[in-house]
C-alpha cells in the first residue's frame, strides 16, 4: 500500500534552479501545502501532498514531492516485495503538475502557512539540502514515512516541535487504528480492501496518535487547518491563514469513516460455500461436469489458500513490519495444497483420500482458532471479515470430503463382504 505518485521529473516539470538564497529574504516568501484527494489506482487512493514555496520578488517557484518514484527502475518490483523501497524528493514545476491532477479528475487543495519569515527562509533551505542529489532518496515505508509524514516532519523541525507536541499525546485519538485509516481509504475498491486487510498484521490495530495518523495527507492537512502555533514574540496565530481549491472535481471525498464489511464478506463466503455444496451432490450423483467444476473450484480456493498462507509466512523474512504475526495465516493456510489436491481427486475417481480429509479438517481446525484468537482481547487482530468469508467455505470444502468418503467407504465395505451359501446337512 502506498500513499505516493509516480510523477514523471523532466525538462516539462522539473522547477527552474533557485536563485542566490540572498535574493529570497523571507518576507517575500510564501508557503502553501498542497493536499491532492484520492485517485482510481491503488497507490493513488491514500492521497497525496507536497509544499510549495513561491517567491514574489523573483518569480520562483517549486512544488516540493516526495512521492517519485520509478516502477520501471531494476529491482523495483523486488524490492517492493522486501519492503525496501527508495523514495525521492524532487522540487516540480507547479503548473503541469495540478494539470495532470486535473486530467485525472483528483481534487487539489491549497493551504497557505502562515509562517514567519524566518521560518520560511529555514523551510526553504531545508526542502532544498534534502532534494539534492546525495541526499534526495530516502527509505520509504507506507505509514511511517511517506510523502505526507516527510512534509509533516520538517514543518515540524521549522515549528521547533509545535505540531507534534500538540498531536502526539497519548489518548488523543487512539481509537482510530493504522487499519482504520486504511480500510476508510479503499472502501470504494472492495479488491483492493481485501488484498490491504488480509495482508496488514495485528500491528495495523494498535490505536494511534493524531500525530501518527498524518501518515494520511488529508489528516495533515485537517490538523494544519485547526492548528494554531506560538510566535517568537509569544502570540498565538492560526497556522494556516487562507484555504482554497485549485483543482475542483466532481469525484466524492473520501469516506469519512471506515465502513463495516463483515456482513458482505460472510455473503460473498456463503454463496461460494453454496456453489461447493451444489458441486459435491452433483460430483456424488456421478455427474462428470460436477466433478470437473468441483476440481476447478477446488484447485481455486485451495491454491488460493496455499499461496496466500505461504504468503504471509514469507513476509517475516521481508521489511514489512506491519504485516508480521499475522493471523489470517490460520484462516488461509497452505493446508489448502491438500485440500486441492484432495479435491481433484474426488472430482477424477469420485473417491477422497485421508490426507484431502484431514487437510480439509485441519484447515476448519485452524480458523475456528483464528476465531477463538479474535475473541480473547488480548490476542485480538481485526479479521473478522476474513473469517465470517473464509468459515463458510471451508465447511462446506469439509462436507464435501466427509459426504463422498461415506459413500465411498459404504460402497467398499459392501463389496468386500460376500454373501455366504448355506451347506445342506
Amino acid at each position: 500500500m502506498v500513499a505516493q505518485e509516480s510523477l514523471p521529473e523532466d525538462s516539462a516539470t522539473a522547477a527552474a534552479p533557485a536563485p542566490a538564497r540572498s535574493s529570497l529574504p523571507g518576507e517575500t516568501l510564501s508557503v502553501h501545502l498542497l493536499t491532492i484527494g484520492p485517485g482510481d489506482r491503488v497507490e493513488e487512493l491514500f492521497g497525496h501532498n507536497a509544499l510549495l514555496i513561491r517567491d514574489s520578488a523573483t518569480g520562483y517557484e517549486a512544488a516540493f514531492n516526495y512521492g517519485l518514484f520509478d516502477p520501471g527502475a531494476s529491482g523495483f518490483m523486488w524490492n517492493f516485495f522486501r519492503g525496501r523501497m527508495m523514495y525521492r524528493v524532487a522540487p516540480l514545476a507547479l503548473d503541469p503538475m495540478l494539470a495532470s491532477y486535473r486530467a485525472a479528475g483528483r481534487r487539489v487543495w491549497a493551504q497557505e502557512l502562515d509562517l514567519e519569515p524566518a521560518a520560511r527562509v529555514e523551510l526553504l533551505n531545508l526542502l532544498e539540502t534534502a532534494s539534492l542529489p546525495e541526499n534526495s532518496q530516502y527509505r520509504y515505508e507506507y505509514f511511517l514515512n511517506n510523502c505526507s509524514t516527510k512534509l509533516r516532519d520538517v514543518l515540524d523541525v521549522v515549528f521547533d516541535g509545535q505540531l507534534r507536541a500538540a498531536t502526539d499525546t497519548p489518548g488523543s485519538d487512539e481509537r482510530i487504528s493504522w487499519r482504520y485509516n486504511t480500510r476508510r481509504l479503499t472502501a470504494t475498491k472492495l479488491h483492493y480492501y481485501a488484498g490491504i486487510d488480509l495482508l496488514l498484521g495485528p500491528r495495523g490495530d494498535e490505536g494511534t496518535t493524531a500525530w501518527q495518523q498524518m501518515w494520511v495527507p488529508m489528516k495533515l492537512r485537517d490538523t494544519a487547518g485547526g492548528l494554531q502555533i506560538t510566535r517568537t514574540d509569544g502570540s498565538r496565530t492560526r497556522l494556516v491563514s487562507s484555504e482554497e481549491v485549485w483543482v475542483d472535481s466532481a469525484r466524492e471525498n473520501e469516506p469519512a469513516a471506515s465502513r463495516s464489511m463483515e456482513l458482505l464478506f460472510l455473503f460473498f463466503g456463503t454463496a461460494l460455500a453454496v456453489v461447493f455444496v451444489i458441486l459435491g451432490r452433483h460430483t456424488a450423483a456421478g455427474s462428470s461436469g460436477g466433478r470437473a467444476m468441483l476440481s476447478l473450484a477446488g484447485f481455486l480456493w485451495g491454491g488460493f489458500c496455499f499461496v496466500a498462507g505461504a504468503l504471509l509466512v514469507a513476509m517475516h523474512w521481508t521489511d514489512h513490519e506491519f504485516m508480521y504475526w499475522n493471523r489470517n495465516f490460520l484462516v488461509f493456510s497452505p493446508l489448502g495444497l491438500g485440500v486441492a489436491l484432495g479435491l481433484f481427486r474426488t472430482a477424477r475417481e469420485g473417491t477422497t483420500g485421508p490426507w484431502g480429509r484431514r487437510s480439509a479438517l485441519g484447515s476448519v481446525g485452524l480458523l475456528i482458532l483464528a476465531l477463538l484468537l479474535y475473541l480473547i482481547p488480548a490476542t485480538r487482530q481485526d479479521n473478522l471479515a476474513m473469517i465470517a468469508f473464509a468459515l463458510p467455505i471451508h465447511l462446506a470444502v469439509c462436507w464435501v470430503m466427509l459426504v463422498i468418503h461415506k459413500m465411498d467407504h459404504t460402497l467398499i465395505y459392501a463389496a468386500a463382504v460376500k454373501p455366504r451359501r448355506l451347506r445342506r446337512g
